[in-house]
């Protein structure tokens, strides 16, 4: 499923009183259906929480953010069917790589079929068919 981003007036502010944060300002953006976008600039200018914000792990001050024609603001973050993969990834060490990447889908509740079958395609995709039964190192 392919849709466009769009944020519109998204801001975050942590913390109150004498020294409170402003994450992400008055962000406005749109991120067209099938477009490469890349967020990029120093530590600590935003890019962290509006990712977080974009996947509702992190709930704007202020602002909208729409998926295709959906506001999805208030959608908790498992109802989004995205995905995020960070900077710093953590896999489970003593799980072998198919159970990493089918862990959330069990989470989920996905039937046991419909999970090999998805991972089985990323893993192809991805090139890691062969390395299934490995332990991340």
């Amino acid at each position: 499923m392919a849709f466009s981003v769009r944020l519109e007036h998204l801001d975050k502010r942590f913390g109150r009183g004498a020294r409170p944060v402003h994450a992400v300002r008055d962000l406005s953006l749109e991120i067209g259906e099938r477009e490469f976008f890349t967020f990029v600039g120093p530590s600590g200018c935003g890019k962290t929480t509006t990712l977080r914000m974009i996947a509702g792990l992190e709930t704007p001050t202020a602002g909208r953010v729409w998926f295709g024609d959906t506001e999805v603001t208030a959608l908790p973050p498992q109802k989004r069917d995205i995905a995020m993969v960070f900077q710093s990834y953590a896999l489970y060490p003593h799980m072998n790589v198919y159970r990493n990447m089918s862990f959330s889908l069990k989470l989920r509740r996905t039937p046991k079929a419909e999970i090999d079958r998805r991972v089985r395609e990323v893993a192809g995709i991805l090139g890691l068919t062969d390395q299934l039964s490995r332990k991340p190192r």
